[in-house]
């Protein structure tokens, strides 16, 4: 009886270790607006995707996150809410998610969003948000910003 119970232990301590290698090797992963693509555009609102890039530097850990959770800002104006699900992302590569949003003309200005169309470098595109992972003790949260990298 003991050696099941030392068994279901161990078994317990390192599920838990392999979740928090996880969740700190999301939290230190680079987070980057990949870009923004214009889908769609008519005289009341314009259609966008949004690619999210999530590199992983570690070469033995993978990233992982149950969920995300965030607002879309365009020159420091919040858009639109957007989600994301699960995801896993290996040791050293980089996942881009997409993500869609639909953003009325009324919302931002006609003056905007023919920049947004003229792809402008003067419009500064970010993401801010939440990453939950799951753990033995429920949810975890973390905060990140998807914004172009500088490189």
């Amino acid at each position: 009886m003991k050696s099941l119970f030392l068994i279901i232990i161990s078994f317990v301590f390192l599920c838990s270790c392999t979740t928090l290698q996880e969740m700190h090797q999301t939290a230190n992963c680079q987070y980057d607006l990949a870009g923004v693509e214009v889908t769609e555009y008519s005289l009341d609102n314009l259609s966008a995707d949004i690619g999210l890039a999530i590199t992983n530097k570690s070469k033995t850990t993978n990233a992982k996150m149950k969920r995300f959770s965030g607002k879309v800002y365009l020159n420091d104006t919040p858009l639109t809410d957007v989600n994301l699900g699960e995801f896993l992302v290996e040791p050293q590569t980089t996942k881009v998610e997409k993500v869609s949003i639909n953003v009325p003309f009324s919302q931002v200005g006609k003056n905007i969003i023919g920049l947004v169309l003229a792809n402008s470098n003067s419009i500064k595109y970010k993401v801010v948000g939440t990453i939950y992972f799951e753990s033995p003790i429920g949810e975890i949260p973390i905060p990140v910003v998807f914004a172009r990298s500088d490189k």
